[in-house]
């Protein structure tokens, strides 16, 4: 495997620019820290025609990535084994492939949806507080997952390590986020990652469970739309599986593009509107 440089960075976005969605992660990680900083670091498999795959570290989780689905997917299983992994990510068609090589975990299916315009923007009631997060209030967001079933197994266990990933998250460029309060707590969230000069992800989408079914989620997720394309963003992409959470994504503005996957210890990330 060969490690790249920020020597390699044009040959790198072309090589990731013909899918800008499935690869967001990746751009915006590029833009934000380079390829030569202790946060991220892309690898590269080459082949007789050119490069097989890369994998993109990003903290303790990796983005997997080929033009080809028949890429050398023994070799990248490999490497990922013998390295201490969160979660990996990437089309579904590539990892399909990959997911075998790891018994001892799941592959969570998704669908990438994309965002142009906000369509819609549901009211929230007058009982809650909408408050944008800061570092600060990374152990609040790290106790709300921690009691969410779809989420649970990524924290549970790992509460230190999750909490400074927040907060370098909230305290860079990379990312930012919405709460909403009730009673003075944290009630639900949703976050952006991989932000750049062109898109960013929303991720997190998360609300307590005596809580749901009052529009916080969605709410949310259209202020925080809101807010990052009248910041310059050309477009927005999310990724979800809980079909009710997708008629009210569909309802705000995003359409389905394709399909996404995760490779994740049980029962973990999610999201609910």
């Amino acid at each position: 495997m060969k490690k790249l440089t920020n020597n390699d960075r044009y040959s790198l976005l072309d090589y990731i620019r013909k899918e800008p969605e499935m690869n967001l992660f990746i751009f915006g990680d590029i833009e934000n820290f380079g390829l030569e900083s202790d946060q991220v670091e892309v690898l590269v498999q080459e082949g007789p025609n050119g490069w097989n795959f890369i994998l993109l570290r990003y903290l303790d989780s990796y983005i997997l990535y080929s033009q080809n689905e028949d890429y050398n997917v023994r070799a990248a299983a490999d490497y990922l084994s013998s390295r201490k992994v969160n979660v990996i990510s990437g089309k579904t068609e590539l990892l399909n492939r990959l997911l075998p090589y790891f018994p001892d975990r799941h592959g969570q299916e998704t669908y990438m949806a994309r965002l142009n315009k906000v369509n819609y923007v549901p009211e929230l009631p007058d009982s809650v507080e909408l408050r944008r997060l800061t570092a600060d209030n990374a152990t609040e967001i790290v106790q709300l997952y921690s009691q969410i079933a779809e989420f649970r197994d990524s924290y549970i266990g790992r509460e230190a390590e999750a909490i400074e990933e927040i907060r370098f998250n909230l305290s860079s460029n990379a990312g930012r986020s919405w709460g909403v309060f009730r009673n003075g707590k944290l009630t639900a969230v949703a976050s952006s990652s991989a932000e750049n000069s062109v898109c960013a992800m929303i991720v997190g989408v998360a609300t307590l469970p005596g809580s749901r079914k009052m529009g916080l989620a969605s709410g949310l997720v259209a202020k925080l739309c809101t807010e990052l394309l009248e910041s310059g963003k050309e477009f927005l992409c999310l990724f979800y599986d809980n079909p009710e959470a997708g008629s009210i994504y569909r309802k705000i503005g995003f359409k389905e593009i394709g399909s996404y996957m995760m490779i994740k210890k049980e029962n973990s990330e999610g999201s609910d509107a």
